[in-house]
């Protein structure tokens, strides 16, 4: 779970840098796509970090699925990142939560 995480937030960036937000339609949600769609159009959010690198990363909650709720867990990520004017290293946080899909695990929510 946390590999794939790290697999996720790195590809969530690439296609932020690239601009090539449907990159991430099959390793997100529809509403969390739409979301991140919204961000990266207006440069809110962390997900428009510039050049961030993973520092720590923690499993928080899993919970097991339920009658139509699939499995999910939340993980907090930690790290560095550059800021957008000085290129100051800034330290940030942040909790995504992802679902099971089939065998794949989908990016769901950005806290």
């Amino acid at each position: 779970m946390a590999e794939q995480a790290r697999i996720i937030f790195y590809l969530v960036h690439k296609a932020r840098s690239t601009a090539n937000i449907e990159s991430l339609k099959k390793h997100c949600s529809v509403s969390c796509f739409e979301k991140l769609k919204t961000m990266m159009e207006e440069k809110t959010g962390n997900v428009c970090l510039n050049d961030p690198i993973i520092k720590g990363l923690a499993v928080l909650e899993v919970q097991p699925g339920k009658a139509n709720r699939p499995d999910m867990f939340t993980a907090l990520i930690r790290g560095i990142s550059k800021d957008g004017m000085n290129q100051n290293e800034i330290e940030f946080s942040i909790h995504w939560s992802f679902v099971r899909q089939g065998e794949w695990w989908m990016l769901d929510k950005i806290k």
